[in-house]
C-alpha cells in the first residue's frame, strides 16, 4: 500500500523567499509492520545474506551486564533497501542493495548503537544464510519488528536549527502573528520530514553536528533511523492521508512506532562520497 503525505498547509517558500532555493527531496520510507522476504526492502526484516559469508558480530567492551560479559554480540538487521525501490541512495558501482545492521547494546560515550553498513550486488546471491544468530534479549528497544517499506518522495525544507538567525527570527515572528491564525509551526509542521528516511534535510533533535570523514571531506546525510514516525506535534501535517483516520487514536503503535524501536531519538548516517571506500559515520541524538 502506498502512503501519501498531504500537501503542506502553507507555502513557506512563497512566504519566505529566502527558502525558495532551500527545498530538498527526501524519501520517507514509511515502515509498517508486515512479513517481508529477503527479496524485499524492509526494516527489521530478513536480509539477503550469502550463505558463505560470516554473519557480523560486535566485540566492543560495552557488552557487559551484572551477570558477566556477553562477549561477541550478533548484529541485528535494521534496514535493507534495494536500488529498485530507492535509487536515490548513492549505491557504489556494481551494487544494488544497501544493508544496515546495528549492535543491540548501548555503547559509550555516545550512548548509541554501533552500526555496520553493507553494499552488495544481490544478483550473485543464490543461496541465503538459513540460520541467523539469535539476538541477545538485553535491550529490546534495539530489536525492530519486521516492517515493509512504502518509499515516498516529499519536498522538505531545512530544520529551524540550521537557519540563519535573521530568518529564524522572521519565521518565529510569523508563527505567532495574526497572519498565521492556525498557529502552524515551521519546525514541526512545515520544514523537515520526521521519521525514517533517505537523504534530504536532517531532522535534528539537538544542535546540528558537521560531519567530516578521516580525510577531512564533508560527509553527506545518507539516511535517518528514527524511533518514531512522527510525534504529537508533527503528526498534524506529516501523517499520510491514508492513516489520518487514526489520528484520534494517537497511541496506535503501528502509526507512532511502526518498527517498535524506542532508542529515545534518531540515528543519522553520513557517507563520504569522495573517498573510494565510501565510509559511513553515525550520530545519535535523543529528545
Amino acid at each position: 500500500m502506498g502512503l501519501t503525505t498531504p500537501p503542506a498547509p502553507v507555502n513557506v517558500a512563497a512566504l519566505f523567499p529566502e527558502l525558495a532555493n532551500q527545498g530538498k527531496t527526501t524519501v520517507r520510507l514509511h515502515p509498517r509492520r508486515g512479513t517481508p522476504a529477503v527479496t524485499d526492502s524492509s526494516m527489521g526484516g530478513p536480509l539477503l545474506w550469502p550463505a558463505d559469508e560470516p554473519w557480523p558480530y560486535c566485540e566492543a567492551s560495552e557488552h557487559e551486564d551484572p551477570s558477566g560479559l556477553w562477549g561477541r554480540v550478533a548484529m541485528v538487521p535494521v534496514l535493507q533497501i534495494y536500488a529498485r525501490d530507492v535509487p536515490e541512495l548513492p549505491f557504489p558501482a556494481g551494487t544494488d542493495l544497501c544493508q544496515v545492521l546495528w549492535c543491540p547494546v548501548t555503547h559509550e560515550p555516545d550512548f548509541a548503537p554501533v552500526l555496520d553498513t553493507v553494499w552488495r550486488d544481490s544478483r550473485p546471491v543464490t543461496e541465503v544464510l538459513s540460520e541467523v544468530p539469535e539476538p541477545i534479549e538485553s535491550e529490546k528497544e534495539y530489536l525492530p519488528s519486521p516492517c515493509v517499506l512504502s518509499p515516498e518522495r516529499v519536498r522538505e525544507f531545512p530544520s529551524a536549527r540550521v537557519l540563519p538567525t535573521k530568518l529564524h527570527k522572521k519565521i518565529r515572528a510569523w508563527s505567532t502573528s495574526p497572519s498565521n491564525p492556525e498557529k502552524w509551526s515551521y519546525q514541526y509542521h512545515l520544514s523537515t520530514a520526521p521519521g525514517t528516511k533517505v537523504g534530504g534535510w536532517i531532522d535534528w533533535i539537538q544542535d546540528p553536528i558537521p560531519m567530516e570523514c578521516d580525510r577531512g571531506h564533508e560527509m553527506q546525510h545518507l539516511l535517518t533511523i528514527a524511533s518514531w514516525e512522527h510525534d504529537g506535534a508533527s503528526c498534524k501535517t506529516w501523517t499520510p492521508l491514508e492513516e489520518q483516520h487514526l489520528l484520534g487514536a494517537y497511541q496506535v503503535p503501528e502509526l507512532l512506532e511502526p518498527a517498535d524501536i524506542m532508542t529515545g531519538g534518531s540515528t543519522y548516517l553520513f557517507i563520504c562520497l569522495e573517498c573510494p571506500d565510501r565510509p559511513v559515520e553515525t550520530v545519535s541524538q535523543c529528545s
